[in-house]
């Protein structure tokens, strides 16, 4: 079983570790263990009872009613709004658990169930990005390691590219393919995953490159097929290197559409030639208007 220090109880729930403290004293909350040096050490049960602590929290109980209950009360309890989504109510927190524990299955579980009642793009665009990001926010703070977040990124592209290979073509938009690539030093695929799979999904044909790709490569494929949209996802290029990086392919490609997502884009502002997009109904929207075959 895991151990956690009070900094990381208080990293991972939001709860001030002198909150924790007094609570402990209180209502008795907690048991810790500690070293020989007198630091307390919490196990997965703590981390797991912090955590719907702080969701029922946030919902405005009390927590001289919580402290009485039971990790098993709690959970039940704390499961009544985990698939509450209303805008700002989105629970990630049962994901970010299974994560620390490196848990797949139930990780997956919890993404199959938004998806059975929310469907794939609201899924991801609404649970498993802010997931995503909230994962980097507890890495950055040092609640996680590295290693939960290869795991975690691992677990989503693996059900992005199943979802991708075996998705139903409908018969529309049977013209030329959009590629789909990452440039070179780019490896972080799981947004440009999602959307071809979006793109797939709605009918349209998909070339799919993958990481590290050679602009020039791109350039050659796209004339080679003719295509009018090429997509990308950029995470970690600044402004000057998109500018270099995909001036050539404008130059070489005029009537392309080249189209991007990607964290870059939050920091900086990408060159005017590229056409960002955050959401399904955008990627649609554009396809709708460079090739009107994809939308009956």
């Amino acid at each position: 079983m895991a151990q956690y220090t009070i900094r990381q109880m208080e990293l991972l729930s939001g709860i001030r570790a002198s909150t924790i403290r007094m609570w402990e004293k209180r209502y008795n909350i907690f048991s810790p263990q500690r070293t020989n040096t007198n630091i307390r050490r919490y196990d997965d049960n703590d981390l797991r009872f912090i955590i719907n602590l702080s969701l029922l929290l946030k919902r405005g109980f009390r927590i001289s009613k919580l402290a009485s209950l039971s990790l098993e009360e709690l959970s039940d309890l704390a499961s009544k709004f985990v698939s509450d989504h209303r805008a700002g109510n989105v629970n990630i927190e049962p994901m970010i658990t299974a994560t620390i524990q490196y848990d797949e299955p139930e990780l997956v579980k919890q993404i199959n169930e938004w998806s059975e009642k929310h469907g794939i793009e609201y899924t991801f665009e609404n649970v498993i990005l802010p997931y995503l990001q909230r994962l980097g926010d507890l890495w950055q703070t040092g609640a996680i390691s590295t290693t939960h977040e290869h795991f975690a990124s691992n677990v989503i592209r693996n059900l992005l590219s199943q979802l991708y290979r075996t998705c139903k073509q409908p018969e529309v938009g049977k013209t030329t393919p959009i590629i789909f690539f990452l440039p070179e030093g780019e490896f972080h695929e799981i947004g440009l995953l999602y959307f071809a799979y979006v793109a797939k999904n709605a009918g349209y044909k998909t070339i799919y490159l993958g990481q590290s790709t050679p602009v020039e490569d791109v350039i050659k494929c796209a004339k080679d097929l003719n295509c009018k949209m090429v997509f990308t996802s950029l995470s970690s290029f600044v402004s000057a290197d998109m500018d270099q990086a995909f001036k050539p392919m404008k130059e070489e490609l005029p009537d392309v559409e080249i189209i991007a997502t990607g964290h870059a884009f939050t920091e900086k502002t990408g060159p005017s030639y590229l056409t960002y997009v955050s959401s399904s109904q955008d990627l649609m929207k554009i396809i709708a208007r460079v090739d009107p075959t994809i939308i009956k």
